[in-house]
């Protein structure tokens, strides 16, 4: 695919970028220079990200601390950046978190509430708020990092799969909503990626974890993020073997069964009356 739609100059609202691959994202997206505003939970790593960007030489980062699991707190930090930028010209909604147990156990707790308001609501909230000003500029970039796992349903971890199974719906009706726009969206589906939210070994797993396909690395995945930032691409999976439970879905369906059964589920539902 052509490359059209270089990173130079444009103006990024990245969030969860204090690690993972928000962090990769972030020196990357510096190096090529892009002008970001950063958002995550924690400041001094945050600061130590700016910090770290500033003496490559690349256009020092604005800083954004919030917590995106709270209520209208999207909203304001997407104004924020739009203050402090005075455009925004690329969004990516990066920011993830999880909940591993039972949903009989935790039903609608302000955990797991938390969950749906990080993984969906502050994505959705986002969006909304910088898209007028991007029909205005002509151009303008929604990326929605979704997951694999919203083809996988495993059991414990049904809260993470289904936030993403519904920000991947919401991410395609956005697309289509905006067709006749200079905006495009990119749906982002990291496949196994060595970060700090690997739901895989919080399980309860009988034994030991089963061996999977080694993960690729944050960097590598961040990496692809800015090739498909670059070539206008409006779906990007990978690593590309990650494809085969979302275009056969029976087969996500039969791995969560099978690993199921090495799930220890019982101990993590509630206990009898």
């Amino acid at each position: 695919m052509r490359t059209h739609d270089p990173v130079a100059g444009r103006r990024v609202l990245l969030t969860g970028a204090s690690s993972g691959i928000g962090r990769s994202l972030a020196t990357q997206l510096a190096a090529k220079g892009a002008h970001l505003a950063l958002v995550a939970r924690r400041t001094h790593l945050l600061d130590e990200l700016a910090v770290e960007i500033s003496a490559t030489g690349a256009a020092p980062p604005v800083v954004l601390t919030a917590d995106l699991a709270s209520a209208e707190s999207a909203t304001d930090v997407a104004h924020r950046a739009l203050g402090e930028l005075g455009a925004v010209d690329v969004l990516i909604n990066n920011a993830g978190t999880s909940l591993t147990g039972a949903l009989s156990l935790h039903s609608d707790t302000e955990a797991a509430r938390a969950v749906f308001e990080t993984n969906f609501w502050a994505p959705i909230a986002l969006s909304a708020a910088p898209i007028p000003a991007m029909r205005g500029q002509g151009r303008g970039t929604v990326v929605n990092v979704t997951s694999t796992i919203q083809s996988v349903p495993l059991p414990l971890l049904g809260y993470y799969a289904s936030s993403k199974a519904a920000l991947g719906q919401a991410t395609r009706s956005l697309r289509e909503e905006l067709a006749t726009t200079p905006i495009r969206v990119l749906e982002v589906i990291p496949g196994g990626t060595d970060t700090a939210l690997r739901d895989v070994d919080e399980l309860p797993w009988r034994g030991s974890v089963p061996k999977t396909i080694p993960p690729v690395s944050a960097d590598s995945m961040a990496a692809a993020i800015v090739r498909a930032l670059e070539r206008g691409s409006k779906r990007l999976v990978y690593p590309p073997y990650a494809l085969v439970p979302l275009e056969l879905p029976v087969t996500g369906r039969v791995v969560a069964r099978l690993a199921g059964r090495r799930i220890d589920t019982a101990n993590a539902l509630p206990s009898e009356p």
